[in-house]
Parts: C-alpha cells; structure tokens; sequence
C-alpha cells in the first residue's frame, strides 16, 4: 500500500507539473530553467545528469535568478498567517526550506510591520511548546516551522499537550522534493533528500491533529492555510499540521490575498432550551449538587459566569479536575480546589454538572453513586480522540461552556419557581454549612507550610512563600506533576489566567510555554489589553520535566529574545510519579519497598541545574557574550534548600525579573 501511495501521489503531481509547463496554470519559470529541461531525458543516466549539473554553461538555477522581485509559494505562506492573525512564528529550519528562507528575509526587509516576528528555536519542542503557551493566553494560533519527517518526529511529547490541551497551533514542514534531477527548482541537491521523505510524512502527526493537509499548488496556498486555521480555532481547538514539496514553494504566482471576513472558525454552539431547563431544575433541586470542570477557564470570561451560577445556588460545590486553567477561583466558598480526579467530593453528589472535563473522577477509585444525575456540556462530550472513555451521563451536548453558563444563570434568575425555590431557609442553611465546611479546608492548608528558617522546602512552604512575596499580577506556569495538588492549595489560583497548567502529559512542556505565555502577555500589555503592570511569569517545574524537554534550547531562547521569567526547579532527585502509579497497582509489591535506583527513577547525583541554566544563556562565558549582554549577565541561577534562603532568593528574582527584565533560575533542593 505504500508503494501504491507513493506512486499515486508522484502521478498526480507529475500531472501538476505538466499543467504548468503547458501554461494552464499562471506560474512563472526562468526560461534558463525551462529551456535545460529539454536536455534531461527520463532516461538519463545519473553520470549524464551529473554532467549536466556540472556543465559551466548551465549555472545553478538559483543563482540566475532575481528572487527580490519573486512571489512564491513560500512568500504567500507566510503572507497568509499574517493575513490569518498569526504574528509569530517559531521556527527550526532545515534542508526542505531553501524558498522559505528566502521569503523570510524578503519579508523582514520589505515589510518588516507586516511580518509575523520570527523565533528561532534549536529545539523543535522548544518550538511548539512557545506556541502553545502564546495560544494559552491569546486565544489565538501561533504557528511552528520544522523541516521534513525528523523535525516533525522531534515535535515530540509538544504535539500530544497541544492536542489533549485544546490549544490552537499551525504547524509547517516541509516535504523532500518529488524531482531528483533538476527538473524544477526546488529539486533534489543534497544526500539527504533520498533519506527523508517517508511515505507519508503527515501520517506521524494526524491522529493528533485537528486537519492535516498539503499545499500542491501556491494557487490555493492561501485557502490551504485559511482551512487549517479554521480547524485550529474551532472547539475543540488543536494542533493542525500543513506540508509542501521544495518545488512547490518556489513556484511563482500572482500575488492575492483573500476576504479573511470568509475564513472564520466555527461560531460557539448554544444549548437547546429543554436541556436548559433540565440542567438548571436539576442542580436547583438538587440536595448536594456538584460542578466538575477542567477547561472552561480557558475562555477568560467563563469563570465570572460559574461564580454567578454558584451565587445562585447555595450550598453547590465546584471541583477542578484538570488544573488545566483558573476555572473557578479558590477564594469562593463553593471551591472544591484541584485534584486531578482523586477527590471525595463525587461520592457523596446526588447532581453532578459536567463542564468541559475530559476525566471527572476514577471509575475503579471514587465514582458517583448510581443513582446520581449527571449531565455533560463540553465542545467535545464524547471524547472522540480517547478510545476507552465510558463516563456515564443523563445527556451530553456539545456547547460552548461561556454560551451555555450565560443561558442557565439567566434561566434560574428568570425562572420564578426556581427563583423562589432557591430563597428558602433550606438553601440558607446549606449556604452556612458550606462556608464552614470552606473555611474549615482553608484551615487546614493553612497549617501545612512549615516556615522556620531552616526548614527544609516543600511544595506547601514553597507555594505559601510565593503567594506571600511575589506580586497578584503572576502568572504560574506549572508542571510540578507530583507537587501541582499542594502547590495549588497553597497558591491558591483566584484570577483568571493566573495558573497554567499542561491539560497534556507530556513532561517539559512548561520550559517553552512559559516563554510564550510571557510573550503573549507583553504582546497584550503593548495593546493596552492587560490591566495594571506586566504580568511575571513563573514558571515552576520538577527536575524530571525540566530535563526532559531541551532545557539549554529554552533558555538560550529566552536570553536572545530577552524574554525574562523565573523558573523554579523542584529537585527532588528524580521521578516520583513512577513510584506513586506503581504503589496504586502494586501497594505491596516490590517496587513499594525498592529503592529508587532500583526502579531506575533516581538522578542522582544530580545535575546542577542552575549552573546549566548560565551556561545555557551564555553567563560567565567569554567577551563575545559579555559583549551581548554589557549591563551583567542575563541569567542567574541559584540553588537553595531551606525557607531562609528561599525567601532570599525570591526578594533577587523580584527585582531581577521584574525591573532589570533579566532572567532567573532558582534550583530548590529537596
């Protein structure tokens, strides 16, 4: 079937091609270049065809050419992300990407306003995670430039967090060329091209992919890559992957642009009236009614919305599953807080209201009673990517979480029986009984965090001292894994967009979302759309996630771009999750009792991440960086392991990050 599909798609570009040369097409092609094609037979020999390439009198087609004044392919694509809304674009280029050089520096010097910014990336991780992170806070895609199978192949862990997060990215690559004997421009120069080309690139990346496609012709480059971003933007929101051969990009074209008024994503969808009414009797009338969401915050809106609906009904309870984002504020007596699936709470519900929620409790650990109501609104109810997901519910739609929020808060407040039921003592009493069951939870968060000077650090002490020092402007951006649950009660997440977290699993994820939530947040406060002063971003990490995702490539993007943020390092020595997922199957077993080089989790002895992190920044190097850097060095990084020297380090970092815009790495030893 390979064979067949690699000469099915060889036939039909080969027809393509002969379309352009018959001047069916508008293409344009140097008439050196089309002239030397009548001295290439397909019979040719490589000897021959080598003799050809190396004849003085035919110089190399690039070279004959004024590519100043072309418009390819190349050029339109990325015209058309800007067109699109797509101002970055994070890139890591390769051999497949001759023409895509080319319109890069066109652009920057025709029309440098005009122009996605662009973000090189030594690691193509490094590259889709900023990405994601942009998108997290934008709302917006940002689009990824990777070359061939491998840079598509290195994208990694980033493609899955892109796809299970719900975050828009457009992502690029390149194809080897279809040509081996400079029959087009484009065609095959390098020993690579017979190596690359599998056979078929977008295979490796679709099952996680909202659309995949490839540009065939720069005639329809533009609506190939206004398709795309219409799935990437429509809910739920993903990843979407677009390839083009060498010949392809540098084909010329006449330029166009297209009504982008015509290429919008798909508008939020509304409940149906009855399911209004029948989820809003339902949580009204419910004696111990409960809401799990995951990622409803997303959309900065929702989470007013979901206070306004708890306001309304005393006593209800709101849980987070997927700390994904702020969805409800822990500041609100209804706040369950966050748990990833593992809490009491859906035991003991006799409603429970789904809200954008990939996984609301473990079947085999804490499920709901079998005579709970349970109703689910998410814009993707039934989980169409998770092959086993056999969550139970009295009716599921696929609404927008914002839509559907406004029309039951405003059916409960209109509807006069529920109004009235919803104003008796019962309803008071239970409104009571939640605060103190609240403020009873805060009391004992609160006494977790051991605060003596020379306590040893942990996610409670650590989480208290950061919401106590640094300003209510951060932003955390957390992969804690492990340590994310007490970190969250401690921290205690209230604004909107104040806690990232992956949504994904896979580790490393945070080392380049970071840097994008960063950019993302500057980009908002240049267009006055942040209130107050810009936001700090801290980035908090488990040593086992921070070395899993090209650590050195994100740092060295941050210090050329000069993109500052704390990151926090949580070094305890290796991975624990291993260990806790072991003990959950196995509480007895071997692995309960063997030690952590037995079960190959340990790193110790431990890298010394915040030496890593100057010399991945180029700190305490040679003249050359002092030169780039004349005020100090970029980056400092920093390792502590008790409360006094962590609330030292923290007092640096404020000033550090926040007034000399430089960046930080603070190791805590565990």
């Amino acid at each position: 079937m390979a064979i067949l599909g690699s000469v099915s798609r060889s036939s039909s570009r080969v027809a393509i091609n002969a379309l352009r040369l018959s001047g069916q097409y508008r293409v344009k092609y140097p008439r050196v270049f089309a002239s030397s094609l009548h001295n290439i037979s397909p019979f040719t020999s490589s000897i021959q065809q080598r003799m050809l390439t190396l004849d003085p009198k035919r110089t190399d087609m690039a070279s004959s050419q004024n590519t100043e004044e072309q418009y390819t392919t190349a050029f339109a694509l990325f015209e058309a992300l800007w067109e699109a809304g797509i101002t970055t674009c994070f890139v890591n280029v390769g051999s497949d990407h001759p023409s895509v050089l080319e319109a890069i520096a066109k652009g920057k010097r025709e029309r440098p306003h005009q122009w996605p910014t662009m973000i090189t990336c030594p690691s193509e991780i490094t590259a889709i995670s900023m990405a994601d992170g942009y998108a997290r806070i934008s709302g917006r895609p940002q689009a990824v430039i990777v070359h061939v199978d491998v840079g598509t192949q290195a994208l990694g862990q980033g493609i899955h967090n892109a796809s299970i997060g719900r975050v828009p990215v457009f992502i690029f690559a390149g194809l080897c060329p279809y040509t081996e004997s400079g029959e087009l421009l484009g065609s095959r120069t390098e020993y690579m091209h017979w190596l690359q080309e599998a056979p078929d690139q977008k295979t490796i990346v679709r099952q996680y992919c909202r659309y995949t496609g490839e540009i065939r012709t720069g005639l329809n480059v533009k609506q190939t890559v206004g398709r795309a971003i219409q799935f990437a933007g429509s809910s739920p929101k993903g990843p979407v992957y677009i390839v083009a051969a060498r010949e392809v990009l540098a084909q010329e074209i006449e330029p166009y642009s297209l009504k982008q008024e015509h290429w919008v994503p798909i508008g939020p969808a509304a409940l149906p009236t009855d399911a209004v009414q029948q989820i809003g009797a339902a949580l009204a009338q419910a004696e111990r009614p409960l809401i799990i969401t995951g990622y409803s915050g997303r959309d900065r809106r929702t989470p007013e919305l979901l206070v306004a609906l708890a306001d309304l009904i005393p006593g209800i309870r709101v849980h987070d599953t997927g700390g994904s984002d702020v969805c409800f504020p822990s500041s609100h007596p209804a706040s369950e807080g966050f748990r990833l699936s593992h809490d009491k709470c859906t035991e003991d519900a006799d409603t429970i209201f789904l809200l954008d929620c990939d996984v609301p409790w473990i079947p085999s650990k804490n499920p709901p009673h079998e005579s709970t109501k349970i109703f689910h609104v998410d814009s993707d109810p039934l989980n169409q990517q998770m092959p086993v997901s056999f969550f139970p519910a009295h009716g599921r739609w696929k609404a927008d979480s914002f839509t559907a929020l406004s029309q039951l808060v405003d059916h409960i407040k209109n509807d006069g029986v529920l109004s009235e039921t919803l104003r008796s003592t019962i309803y008071t009493r239970r409104g009571v009984s939640r605060a103190e069951a609240y403020k009873a939870r805060m009391a004992d968060i609160a006494a977790r965090p051991q605060l003596s000077d020379d306590m040893a650090l942990d996610a409670h002490n650590i989480g208290y001292l950061l919401k106590e020092s640094l300003p209510a402007s951060t932003t955390f951006v957390i992969e804690a894994v492990t340590a994310s649950q007490a970190l969250h009660d401690q921290l205690q997440p209230s604004r909107p967009g104040s806690w990232i977290n992956c949504g994904g699993t896979g580790i490393g994820w945070s080392n380049g979302a970071a840097l994008g939530v960063k950019m993302a947040l500057d980009d908002k406060t240049q267009k006055r759309e942040f209130e107050g002063s810009p936001s700090m971003v801290c980035q908090i990490v488990g040593d086992g996630s921070f070395m899993c995702a090209a650590p050195s490539s994100a740092i060295w993007v941050a210090m050329k771009y000069k993109i500052p943020i704390l990151t926090i390092v949580l070094n305890n020595g290796g991975w624990k999750a291993p260990r806790n997922s072991a003990m959950l199957v196995y509480p007895n077993g071997i692995s309960a009792k063997a030690s952590d080089d037995e079960i190959n989790i340990s790193f110790r002895p431990t890298p010394n991440y915040a030496a890593l992190a100057e010399a991945a920044a180029g700190s305490g190097g040679d003249d050359e960086n002092m030169a780039e850097n004349p005020e100090g060095e970029w980056m400092e990084g920093v390792r502590t392991r008790t409360v006094k020297g962590f609330r030292e380090a923290i007092r640096v970092a404020k000033s550090r990050v926040i007034n000399q815009r430089k960046g930080m790495v603070l190791e805590v030893l565990m």
